[in-house]
């Protein structure tokens, strides 16, 4: 087997733990692109990451899947949870709250958008994500628009999913975290202004800012709403009064913006590629950054550690798969877990790659928890939840 080196940032609420005769299973940190080449080199015996890297092995030959979100235990309990969602900095909130709806509100339009026409959403999508040539990568060749089609099923896209109970990552989520856009809302909220001006209610901005920076992760189809309200901007506008339109029609992926109500522009709109998800909130927490579309676990830790943002709703749940080789001897869950406790007491307990701090680690960390199965990381000693 390849080695494969990487440098472990462990969870400060973690610590050791050491179960005679329990089964073991090794946890690898790895980022989402890599992982259908770190399977097809044998150097994991698994990955558990989000659409469309799941697509991905799977068209590519790499690898088959073997389960998704709803077949992860315990109770299918991740099945219709806030994978992804829009967080904003609580004084841009309070700034300009107007604009904070309005940036809602294209965000939902978008998801809309998805549902009235899945084609275009999926070329999209894929010119966005991967551009319009083949992708080459760890000897796949692989069309993007295939790709999406594939991947996009197994994503649900929605506003109002609830937000993920993190039981194995220790937190005390401050009072700004909605978990759902129920009556607890204050009225006047920023979510339930943005459907107020969805259905017709007039904006009234008073103050605007010069700029908005909104961080985000464009390697990732999860973050379709986004691609589509802005490539369909002409049309939103058409329908609401009001969109995020590109600065120019020239791009696939546009990085420059403008938030347009009744066709004329109210702010400029800067979007910031990022590559993970902390290290968006990061830049939320010092004012780099206004507003993010990421993933909903590194967003609630973050503002659990005292970062002042706001998650405002969902933007999917669902979306993530087990990949395994294809010569496993596995088809579902209940196989995959016979499999890790047969290769666990013969001494060579299965490697599964996650992006670490992300919702498909505490999604396998719950699942072997109550599996009755250790976890350590790889190469280290074993850990378990305080």
């Amino acid at each position: 087997m390849a080695s494969l080196v990487l440098v472990y940032e462990l969870p400060s609420n973690y610590r050791m733990r050491d179960i005679p005769n329990q089964p073991l299973v090794q946890i690898v940190y790895g980022t989402s692109g890599i992982m259908p080449q770190l399977l097809n080199t044998s150097q994991v015996d698994a990955f558990f990451v989000w659409e469309s890297v799941v697509s991905t092995g799977e068209m590519g030959g790499i690898g088959k899947v073997i389960a998704r979100d709803a077949d992860i235990p315990p109770d299918r309990k991740w099945e219709n949870t806030a994978c992804n969602v829009l967080v904003m900095r609580n004084s841009f909130i309070t700034e300009y709250p107007e604009i904070a709806s309005l940036l809602s509100a294209v965000t939902i339009a978008g998801i809309q958008k998805i549902y009235d026409d899945p084609g275009e959403a999926v070329n999209i999508t894929a010119r966005w994500v991967y551009g319009s040539k083949p992708i080459r990568s760890a000897g796949l060749f692989l069309d993007p628009i295939e790709l999406e089609k594939n991947a996009f099923p197994h994503i649900v896209f929605t506003d109002n999913a609830s937000l993920p109970d993190l039981g194995l990552i220790e937190k005390s989520l401050s009072d700004n975290i909605m978990s759902d856009h129920s009556s607890s809302n204050t009225v006047g909220s920023v979510y339930k202004r943005a459907l107020d001006l969805l259905n017709g209610s007039k904006p009234h901005i008073s103050n605007t800012p010069s700029s908005v920076r909104i961080g985000y992760l464009p390697s990732a189809d999860l973050y379709a709403p986004l691609y589509v309200t802005i490539i369909e901007s002409d049309r939103i506008c058409e329908t609401y009064g009001f969109c995020l339109a590109p600065r120019s029609d020239t791009s696939d992926r546009p990085d420059e913006c403008q938030l347009i109500v009744n066709d004329k522009p109210v702010a400029d709109v800067q979007l910031l590629p990022g590559q993970v998800g902390g290290g968006i909130m990061t830049g939320l927490g010092q004012r780099a950054i206004d507003v993010a579309y990421i993933g909903s676990v590194p967003t609630l830790m973050q503002i659990s550690m005292g970062n002042p943002a706001s998650i405002i709703h969902s933007i999917n749940a669902g979306g993530s798969g087990l990949v395994v080789d294809d010569q496993a001897p596995c088809d579902d869950w209940n196989s995959f877990i016979e499999w890790v406790e047969n290769r666990s007491f013969s001494g060579q307990p299965l490697i599964i790659a996650v992006p670490q701090s992300s919702i498909q680690e505490e999604m396998m960390r719950e699942a072997f928890e109550y599996e009755g199965i250790q976890i350590s990381l790889y190469g280290l000693p074993s850990f378990g939840a305080l």
